[in-house]
């Protein structure tokens, strides 16, 4: 039941542009050191580190999976992380000023080259304005490790909770104010202990919803990786109750360790759905919270059929699937879900949220990745996750709870 991405050529890719940027980041340092004649430790230090976490980088991707990391494997990626990502904004900042000083050079040897006198020399820029503008640059180039720096130890566990009105046409007035909270992609083994599932369950328990809903990914890949969280997820409690959908990183193990990681979710406390529903309320009165196995990401265990077998037409639908591209291919042709939770992106974990307006690399990748989306009646909701995947950082995409209030629609508002 491995079903896993092959992701060593991603890996390899990845890791040879990790190296490029960092040899020419270095020489780029080496070669303005060596002008201010710094001593020479002020660069063969970092040639040193450089080599070190090269070897670092190829233990952690070899000895395990980019994709599914843990414990030791997680701390030595994030330094791994911390000294390769900021080179990608330096980088930017060097290269356009190299690409303008080739052009230059390129111009002037194809005049010099022909018939033409050649133009007098230019008249260099005085040495101390040239020096005073280096050292700004590369007094600069401290701001992306600031920035990754912030994402590893401030932004990574600052959970937010996100409040969301969800209208849904057929629910019943009983459960109009109806407030469900929203995990998912927990990713327990990337987490150093049990200290930010702890905070989690501290704001669940403040915000006080009527049902949790979890959306898979509980583990990155071993049932073993739930001993980290097992004695704060086993605390979780609502009224209504917590009910839980399986991600794909849930499946890449074997048969007999996914059985395991399936009852101990269960054992947890936690109602696992897998391709089936539960019925909150009375005949007449009622909701049904629905969820399927995951389909996506080079997997396709989900059966709508048999999550909505026995649910009435009139009766309103919350479906958890992990995946949001599930609501496309086959939620909304099928039109009796009312509203489908999500999760998987985890926002890109990088991006930036300024003025109400939020960006990040994930978009490129999926249509919905993050938030609210509507087709009709029908609506989607895709949550940030709490846990992490690969480096671990968030920078601009904080780690997100979501607390739902459900809303009977007003009489009126669908007159014209």
């Amino acid at each position: 039941m491995s079903h896993q991405p092959n992701i060593f050529l991603f890996s390899t890719i990845l890791g040879l542009t990790f190296v490029l940027l960092d040899v020419y980041v270095l020489r780029r340092w080496t070669q303005h050191a060596q002008k201010r004649n710094l001593h020479a430790a002020w660069y063969q230090a970092l040639w040193a580190i450089a080599a070190v976490m090269l070897v670092v980088y190829c233990y952690v991707m070899f000895r395990r999976h980019f994709f599914r990391m843990d414990g030791l494997d997680v701390t030595l990626f994030g330094f791994v992380t911390l000294w390769y990502l900021p080179k990608m904004g330096i980088a930017l900042v060097l290269l356009p000023r190299d690409a303008w000083r080739g052009a230059l050079r390129l111009s002037r040897r194809f005049k010099t080259s022909s018939t033409e006198p050649a133009p007098p020399p230019e008249q260099a820029p005085a040495t101390g304005r040239r020096e005073f503008l280096g050292t700004a640059a590369w007094s600069i180039s401290a701001v992306p490790y600031l920035m990754v720096g912030r994402g590893m130890w401030s932004t990574l566990y600052d959970f937010q909770v996100m409040n969301v009105d969800l209208v849904m046409e057929r629910l019943p007035r009983a459960f109009d104010g109806m407030r469900i909270a929203q995990l998912s992609d927990i990713h327990a083994g990337s987490f150093p202990d049990h200290t930010p599932f702890q905070e989690v369950r501290y704001i669940l328990e403040s915000i006080k919803p009527d049902a949790i809903l979890i959306t898979g990914d509980f583990v990155n890949q071993k049932p073993e990786e739930m001993a980290v969280i097992a004695r704060e997820f086993a605390k979780l409690r609502a009224p209504y109750g917590v009910y839980a959908s399986l991600g794909n990183h849930d499946h890449y193990n074997s048969p007999d360790d996914h059985a395991r990681l399936v009852a101990t979710i269960r054992d947890l406390g936690t109602e696992l759905l897998i391709n089936q529903h539960k019925r909150i309320g009375e005949s007449g009165s009622s909701l049904i919270i629905a969820g399927t196995d995951n389909t996506g990401f080079r997997q396709s265990f989900a059966r709508l059929d048999l999550a909505m077998q026995g649910v009435r037409e009139d009766e309103p639908v919350i479906l958890l699937a992990h995946d949001p591209t599930f609501w496309d291919k086959e939620v909304v042709p099928d039109k009796r879900v009312d509203v489908m939770v999500s999760g998987h992106t985890h926002g890109g974990q990088f991006g930036v949220q300024a003025l109400g307006v939020e960006w990040s690399p994930a978009q490129m990748i999926y249509k919905q990745w993050a938030g609210l989306y509507t087709n009709g009646d029908q609506q989607l909701y895709v949550n940030r996750g709490i846990g992490t995947v690969g480096p671990p950082l968030r920078i601009g995409i904080p780690p997100e709870i979501t607390l739902f209030t459900l809303r009977a629609p007003r009489v009126g508002d669908n007159m014209v």
